[in-house]
This record gives structure tokens, sequence and C-alpha cells, in this order.
């Protein structure tokens, strides 16, 4: 088994498992929390979110870009004691301030912000801040067996912790103490695997290769900011021209298809990347590089194309079906142009965007998020206050594609990789077969004539991509045929 298949495979447990606990998850929050709830809580992580991609996770690019050299050079000790000592001094001085904001806040009464919110959002984003640098050095030292645990270990806390508590009716509470013990536990197991030197309490750097990796990380950070702010931003649009529950309904139904479609394209792309670095990094542009993206690519249409299909066939039934009574006023276009959205930026963020990193020109990157991102504030300003949580969804759709399109062609310029259609184009035929099938059902009236129309859509789907693949066909047939 090749490596790029095999830690396909390995990074599939490590964020499929955790994806389908989550996914199961949200099913029960449908069910149990209220649109205002599930709204608090996703404005929360929102805030923790844009504040991690500002402050800390710019060192994170740099560093999966650094240590490689390091351990090449048998330097992995020095460069993992700069990463602690780094680590310790920003964590000391966000303290500080949350303190600081936490105090002082009842002396600004006109600032109508939750006290407690300011120690929630403060923990989270520590805990998570750790935990993606952990990761992070799992991924680049090419190790997705310690990368599956602590996502496991992750997501099975979260979920376990935060339904407990909303069985005994904690509210959005559930899930904020449920996120904070999933990043605690897992943090705690990377810790453990990645075996920092032991070393003094220090609060001194290298300060030479910090300014490297600043310099280095700042475009990606922007960038990473900037596509966060693109996918997250509506939810404070909504929340201000709107009300909190049409955030929830929106924000629910946004992350019941990221736990589906953003978690499997991410699957290929996270064992993609590394093993495209290393290719470009010791061959260049060479026909072996050409064949990983594509196999990379193929893989994304693969494995999240049939997601999008599912969501497209099956809107009415998953709304009526699965999701709970509090939410089945979601509108049923959501989740086809939702799911369609992921898929799209799923290709810009986890293929496209990858080749900004092989040449180092990551500010076209910066310049076209920067763009779309005013492009879709300027669309959802102008059409959320009237048509609410449904316009979001179109504007979010119409900024993506204009985002992968741009980015296509800006990145044929700076590297010329090309892309075996025949292939893709298999698949997407595939697709379409298994779209038809579905469609046939009609909308169902109950779970299992539900599960029996996937099933069926799925199959389809499978058969035609091995009929459409003749490769495919001589192995089944001299697996079966050999003595």
């Amino acid at each position: 088994m090749n490596t790029f298949v095999k830690h396909t495979f390995i990074y599939f447990l490590s964020k499929g498992l955790p994806g389908i606990l989550s996914f199961l998850a949200i099913l029960y929050y449908s069910k149990n929390l209220s649109p205002e709830d599930y709204g608090v809580y996703s404005l929360i992580i929102s805030v923790v979110g844009i504040i991690n991609i500002v402050c800390f996770d710019w060192f994170r690019f740099g560093m999966s870009r650094f240590l490689p050299e390091y351990i090449a050079n048998d330097e992995r000790d020095v460069f993992l004691l700069f990463v602690k000592n780094k680590m310790r001094i920003a964590i000391l001085i966000f303290i500080f301030v949350c303190l600081f904001f936490y105090i002082f806040l009842p002396f600004f009464p006109n600032v109508k912000i939750n006290r407690d919110f300011i120690l929630y959002v403060g923990i989270l984003v520590v805990l998570q801040y750790v935990f993606t640098l952990f990761t992070q050095i799992f991924i680049t030292e090419l190790k997705p067996t310690n990368y599956m645990w602590a996502n496991f270990i992750r997501a099975f806390f979260a979920v376990f912790v935060s339904v407990l508590l909303v069985y005994f009716g904690f509210g959005y509470l559930s899930l904020i103490i449920g996120a904070i013990a999933s990043f605690l536990f897992s943090t705690i197991y990377s810790l453990f695997k990645i075996k920092f030197p032991k070393s003094k309490l220090k609060f001194t750097i290298d300060k030479d290769l910090l300014k490297k990796i600043t310099y280095y990380s700042l475009p990606l950070s922007a960038s990473a900011g900037l596509s966060f702010f693109l996918s997250y931003s509506n939810r404070f649009i909504i929340n201000h021209f709107r009300s909190v529950e049409e955030t929830g309904l929106f924000s629910l139904g946004y992350d019941f298809s990221q736990q589906t479609i953003g978690v499997f394209i991410s699957i290929a792309a996270t064992s993609a990347f590394p093993i495209a670095m290393k290719l470009f990094t010791e061959q260049g542009n060479t026909k072996t590089l050409h064949s990983h993206m594509n196999k990379s690519l193929l893989m994304i249409f693969f494995i999240a194309l049939p997601i999008v299909i599912i969501f497209c066939a099956t809107s009415v039934d998953l709304i009526h079906l699965v999701l709970g009574n509090k939410f089945s006023q979601l509108d049923v276009l959501f989740l086809p142009i939702i799911s369609i959205n992921a898929f799209i930026l799923g290709i810009k963020s986890f293929y496209l965007d990858l080749f900004f990193y092989l040449k180092k020109e990551t500010k076209f990157q910066m310049i076209i998020l920067l763009v779309v991102t005013i492009i879709n504030i300027a669309l959802n300003l102008i059409f959320v206050p009237r048509y609410g949580y449904i316009a979001a969804v179109w504007c979010s759709l119409v900024t993506s594609t204009i985002a992968v399109v741009t980015t296509y062609f800006v990145t044929r310029k700076i590297i010329f990789i090309p892309i075996y259609f025949k292939p893709i184009m298999k698949i997407i035929i595939s697709a379409l077969c298994m779209l038809l099938v579905m469609k046939y059902f009609g909308n169902v009236s109950s779970i299992k004539w539900l599960a029996f129309k996937l099933i069926s859509g799925v199959l389809v789907f499978l058969f035609m991509a091995v009929l459409l693949n003749k490769n495919m066909i001589n192995y089944i047939l001299k697996y079966f045929n050999r003595p």
C-alpha cells in the first residue's frame, strides 16, 4: 500500500470517526436544544476561532514549514524547545489580557457582553491553540496514528460531556463545557506523545528564528483568517440584523454539512499536503508530483461528491425525519446549497491553495481571499436584512465560486500541474446516476425508507465507479480468478 493511500486511510479513521460522532451529536442537539441555544454557542465558538487565527494560528503554519529542516539536521529537540518557550510566552500574555477584561468589564456598563463569556472564550482559545499546535507537529512528522488518537479523544469527550449535560438541561453551556473537556484531554494525550525536551522555565526564544517564521507565516495566517471570516462572518451579520434564532438555524445547518463534506474532504488533503511538500522539495515539479496531486483531487471528488448528492436528493427527508422539530423550519434549499458550497470551498482550500504553499506565493492567496471576503460581506449586508439566513447561503455560494475560479487561473500562472479530467468525469457520471436513482424514490416518510434510499444511491455510485474504471475491474477479476 503506497504512503498516500495508507496515510489517507489513517486520517480517515482520525477524522472520519470523530466526524461521525460529531454528526450524530448534532442530530441529538437538533432535537434537544433550541435554535437560540445553538446560536449562542455558535457565536462563542466563532469568536474563539477568530481570536485564535488572529493571535496564535500563524505560528503553526511556520512551524510546519521549518520543523522538517531541523529534523533533517538532527536538531528536533532544539526546535521543539523553541516551540515550548514560544507557547509559554503567548499563553501568559493572553491570560493577562483576559484577566484585564474580566476584571474591568463591570466598569463599562454600556458594553453589553456577558462577563462569563470572557472566561469561556479565554479557556477555549488557550486549549484550542495548544491542541492545534500539537496535532500540527504530528502531521509534520508524518505520525498519523498519534493524530488519529488525539482527534478521536477530542471528539469522544466533546460528544460524551455535551450530550450528558444537554440531557440534564444545561443548554448552550453543555456544548461549551464539552468543548473545554475535549481539548483538555486530547491535549494531555498529545503532550505525552510529543515528548518535548526537558528544560528550565524560560521566557526567552531565538529571535532570528521567530522572525523567519513570522515572515513566512503572516501571509498564510492572513489567508486563514480571511478564509475563516469568509465562512463565519455570516453568523454575526444574521445575529445583528435578524435574530439569534436564525443564527442557530444557519449554524446548525452549516455544521451539519461540515461534519460530513468538510471532514471527509480534509481527510485526503491532510495526508496529501506533507507528501506533496516532500516531493516538490526533493524532486521539483515532476510527473511524480503531478500524479500525486491528481490522486489527491480524485480522492476529493470520490469522497465528497456522493455526499453532496445525498444532501441534494434527501434535503426534505433530512429536515423532517432526522433534524428535530425545533429545526424543522429550515429552508429545504439550505442543505443542497450549503453542501455544494462546502464542496467548492474544499477544492479551493485543500487542493488549489496547496500550489501557493509549494511555490511560497501565499500573498496571491491572501489577495484573492481579501477580495472575495469583501464581496461576501457586501452581499450579506445587502440581502440578509431582507431575506434572512437563506440569503447568506446564496451569498456564500456566489463568493466561493468566484474564489475557486480565480484561484484556478492564478495558480496556473504560478505552477502548472495538469489536471487529468477523464477520471474526474467518470466520478461525476457515477454521481449523476446516483442522483437519478435517489430522485426516483421521491420524498420518503420513514427513517427505514430513507436508509434504503441512501444505501441504494451509494451502491449505484460505487457500481458505476467500478464499471467505468477498467483497472479496478481487472483487479477484481484477478482477485476472484486466482487459484
